[in-house]
């Protein structure tokens, strides 16, 4: 098991980590801000959540804004391209044209 002391990784989480009381929207942006790298662990649940939307969309205008391509991701399950909904275009482009590694 990895902690934060034995690695030189530090990790957003945010049942740890979001300020209470701070709109979700601002704890998501802050905390992609600060990140040198954004992990998006992809399952068919977080494809199908809101907030998945509003992370890869800050994520992705870091890479067009900020020439800063920060984010990797990690599919937990095997995800059909049909299974993600079309309001998340920016999704399918990101799996069409980057790497991603599959969770073992």
């Amino acid at each position: 098991r990895v902690t934060e002391t034995s690695s030189p990784l530090q990790l957003c989480l945010h049942k740890r980590d979001f300020i209470p009381g701070k709109w979700i929207i601002d704890n998501i942006i802050d905390s992609i801000e600060k990140s040198h790298k954004t992990v998006f662990v992809l399952s068919e649940n977080f494809v199908k959540s809101e907030w998945c939307k509003y992370e890869l969309d800050f994520s992705h205008f870091r890479l067009f804004d900020e020439n800063n391509d920060a984010a990797i991701l990690i599919l937990l399950e095997p995800i059909e391209k049909k299974a993600i909904p079309q309001r998340f275009c920016k999704l399918r482009k990101i799996m069409n044209t980057k790497t991603y590694l599959e969770w073992p």
